[in-house]
Order: structure tokens, then sequence, then C-alpha cells
């Protein structure tokens, strides 16, 4: 608190000397340095609407001559103008706070869906899956964000419709994403000899993000492919009966090869960019939608691996099974110093261009986070637990950490 008070009288000091800009980047600063959670939100606040200048006598002194001279209906007009000069200084500084907040996040990696530690216990499955450790890393990194900026404010700078225009056509942000689930048999195994990690999904991906009330709401378009970097192929049918008559079916499905393309287009509401949720009634929900490809690789790598080449007969595809995908989350409980909170999240999928909700899969999630250590419970039941078994229905259960 300390510092935050000398840097705020430091950049009071050189006000004279320094442009407007560099004198608002200290108080910016001032700011983030607050240790207090509640003093730094009421800086913040301060900053992006800031009080006015004390009023001295000679000032006052106008004011009352002013009043007493004027004409009626000058008073109403004068508080709408004032209002409106308010309004777009706020509307500038706010705009001002969030340049610099997204300066201060470029380059940086950081998660895209929740990351877990899981004990997992399958409970009813059509595989004959084991207890496991389970991994899954979700990251995200920004390629292009400044350029998008400056190019945003060029076009509104245009001050006409078609400056609008392509203002809301440039996007926020390009990201590189790469989501990976391992499963790693720590504990006695009747398959395997020692302990090792399998490879259930690689997931890397190109989006394209724009941002809609200050952040809150993200519409995310892009290109992935996913896979579960197995080499078992289709011309192999004899090694694959040989590993399913020996050890059983999750055993030898988990070597078969998967993989394809896909689109994406996802709308984001989160509360969380900018509301504590341990002190706000925060509500996010997420809706996506995947439109599978014939390709992998945009088509470089080959056709899409998901024929379920084993069974003579079964024309199911990926695109009958996901497709089509939802999230909720909001808080049950929290303590009355906010260090405590018991959320819970909904995770839903379905078909969407064959099979549509035909073949449903659900995920319910059990958060309760202290600080920042976070633990949860969840229970899946549904299809798609990993690449290789997308067809086959699977109930399982775990425990573990979460990180965000």
């Amino acid at each position: 608190m300390a510092a935050a008070m000398l840097l705020s009288g430091t950049s009071l000091a050189q006000e004279d000397t320094d442009s407007d800009q560099a004198a608002f980047y200290r108080e910016f600063m001032a700011c983030q340095q607050t240790e207090s959670e509640i003093s730094r939100l009421r800086c913040f606040d301060a900053l992006a609407a800031p009080a006015d200048a004390p009023s001295t006598p000679e000032d006052l002194q106008l004011e009352e001559e002013a009043l007493t001279a004027h004409e009626p209906g000058e008073d109403a007009q004068r508080s709408n103008k004032e209002q409106q000069e308010q309004s777009e200084q706020r509307e500038t500084r706010i705009a001002r706070l969030e340049s610099l907040s997204r300066k201060q996040e470029r380059g940086m990696l950081s998660a895209d869906d929740p990351n877990y530690v899981v004990y997992a216990q399958p409970i009813k499955d059509e595989i004959g899956d084991e207890n496991h450790v389970e991994f899954y890393v979700s990251l995200k990194y920004p390629i292009i964000d400044d350029w998008f900026e400056k190019s945003q404010n060029s076009f509104s700078e245009w001050g006409n419709v078609y400056g609008n225009f392509f203002n809301s056509v440039v996007p926020d942000r390009m990201l590189f994403h790469y989501s990976g689930l391992y499963d790693f048999y720590i504990t006695d195994s009747e398959r395997y000899d020692s302990a090792p990690i399998v490879s259930r999904r690689q997931n890397p991906g190109v989006s394209l993000e724009y941002d809609f009330s200050r952040g809150r709401n993200t519409l995310r378009v892009g290109w992935f492919h996913e896979s579960n970097g197995q080499t078992l192929e289709e011309n192999e049918l004899g090694r694959f009966e040989a590993r399913r008559a020996r050890y059983g079916d999750d055993f030898a499905l988990a070597e078969v090869s998967r993989g394809w393309d896909y689109a994406l287009l996802r709308w984001a509401s989160n509360t969380l960019l900018y509301e504590d949720p341990r002190r706000e009634n925060w509500f996010n929900y997420q809706i996506e939608a995947r439109l599978y490809c014939n390709c992998q690789g945009f088509g470089y790598i080959g056709d899409r691996e998901d024929r379920i080449w084993w069974e003579t007969g079964n024309d199911l595809e990926i695109a009958d099974f996901d497709g089509l995908r939802g999230m909720l989350e909001r808080p049950l409980w929290r303590s009355a110093d906010g260090r405590t909170q018991v959320d819970a999240r909904l995770d839903l999928q379905t078909g969407l261009e064959s099979s549509f909700a035909q073949y449903w899969s659900a995920r319910l999630t059990l958060g309760a986070e202290w600080d920042n250590l976070r633990f949860v419970l969840f229970y899946f039941d549904g299809y798609g637990r990993d690449l290789s078994t997308y067809h086959l229905r699977t109930q399982y259960a775990g425990l573990g950490l979460e990180l965000r």
C-alpha cells in the first residue's frame, strides 16, 4: 500500500513534465502493486472514473454567479452536457485500462480449459478399463494481438460506418492451443508389466477470438486437429485381435490410431475475467459446435481415421457422438471472507451432423477451492472418454486437483 501511495505521489509530481499517457501508466502500475484486493479494485475504479478536481474559491464564485444569471432550462442542458462529457471520459479511460491489461497478457502462456490431475475409478464400462491417474493439460498462447489492436484503433479513427464495420471484423487475438489427455497406470495392473503413461488425446489448433461486453463474452473461431498418437492401423486386424484376446478390449483399443480435423465455433460467457467468483454471484456458460472434416492436417496428412474397422457392419462415426457441446458453471456456496467456495460444473456433449441428440454424454464436477488450492470430484456417464472408444459407453468417477 505504501508503495502504491509513493508511486501515485511520484506520478503527480511529474504530471507537468511527462505526457498524459506516461502519467496514466504510472497510476495503472500503482494500482497493480496494491496488495489488498478491495483497495486494488477501488484504485482501478478511481482510475477509470476519476473524481472532479477540487474547486477553488474563485471557481465557486464563478459557479454561483452563473447559477444566478442562467436562463430557464440552462441547468438541465448543462447537466446533460456534463454527463455526456463524463461518460466520454470514462469510456476513454476504460479503453486505456483494457489496452494496458491486454499488453500485460501478451506473450503469456495460460490455461485454456481447466487442467487437472485426478485418480479415476471405472464404475461401469464396455471396455474393461482399470484404475489409473488421469492428466489433462490445456494451454493457449497468443500468437498475434498487438497488430490486431493497432488495426482496430486505426479503423476507429475513421469515425464512420465503414470504420466501425472493419473494426468489428478484425479479431482481438490469434491463439495457438494445445490440449492433451494422458492415463498413468500407476497402480497394480493385470495388463501392464510396468506403469506406462498412455496417450489418449492430442489436440492442437489455431483460433481467432472476438471480445464482446469488454471481454465478458468471447467468440472463438478455429481449426483443430485431434488424434490419440497411436499406431495400430486398419490393415493390422490380426495384431489387434491378438491383443484383445490376451488383455481385453481397452488394451487393444488404446493402440488403435485415431485422428481427424474439425472447424470450431465457440461462444463463451465468462464473468471470471472481471469479477472475483468468491465475492460475486457469477455464472458461466459455453456453447460449442464442431464440424468434422474428412481430413487430417488440412488434408496433407490423409483422411479421417474414425472407422470401426474391427466390427463388421458398424457404420458409426465420430460425428454421431460429438459435434455439439455445452457447459454450465456457477457457485453453490462461499464463505464470508471469500477464501473458500464450492461450485458445480456440468459438461454436455452429443452429435450434431449425424444422429443428432441420439448419443448423450455428461460430466458433473464439484469443486472446492481454498485460496489457490482447488479439489474436484467428478462423475462421467457417456461416450468418448477417449478417441479410441468414442462409440462405447463408460461410467467412471474421480477425485483430484484442478488448475486454472
